[in-house]
């Protein structure tokens, strides 16, 4: 269970770092993302919630398949990308041989989650321009953070009760 919780801030890191060269601009730009930010309703929020588990899923089974031959394991593959992606975390000590794993996988990894992104928009009815404008709201705004996080939070015990 633990693999797939990393797994799900994984992706979600990937899905909001795809989508971070539009967060940034000027005061214009940026007032426009919070229009944008205030326009995101919940069912946009539970449709995002949808694509990221279902990305999470077929990622998960991908990160296993790209690392059966290699000697490193999926969590240690995991624990590494978060610290890289983080800058406020304490740098991974990696091996050359766990660098050497990563710069073969992660661009695979990063051709299917494209990939199975797609094909979990369309499957859940979310366009792919709302799709960058939650992405740049979970990027700018707190309170859609917020709301994010409760609505995933209420799914996954939804699912747990099952």
């Amino acid at each position: 269970m633990k693999f797939f919780k990393q797994s799900a801030a994984l992706v979600l890191g990937f899905l909001l770092m795809a989508g971070s060269v539009f967060a940034q601009g000027n005061p214009m730009q940026q007032k426009m993302q919070q229009a944008q930010a205030d326009s995101i309703t919940n069912e946009d929020l539970k449709k995002f919630a949808a694509v990221t588990s279902d990305v999470n899923e077929k990622i998960d089974a991908e990160i296993v398949s790209l690392l059966a031959d290699k000697e490193m394991d999926p969590q240690r593959f995991q624990e590494i990308m978060m610290k890289q992606r983080n800058p406020r975390s304490d740098s991974a000590d990696v091996t050359e041989q766990e660098q050497k794993t990563i710069d073969e996988v992660q661009p695979k990894l990063m051709k299917v989650q494209q990939k199975e992104i797609m094909n979990a928009m369309e499957k859940n009815g979310l366009q792919p321009q709302r799709f960058q404008a939650i992405v740049k709201a979970l990027q700018s705004n707190p309170e859609v953070v917020k709301r994010y996080r409760k609505i995933t939070q209420e799914e996954q015990q939804q699912s747990e009760q099952n």
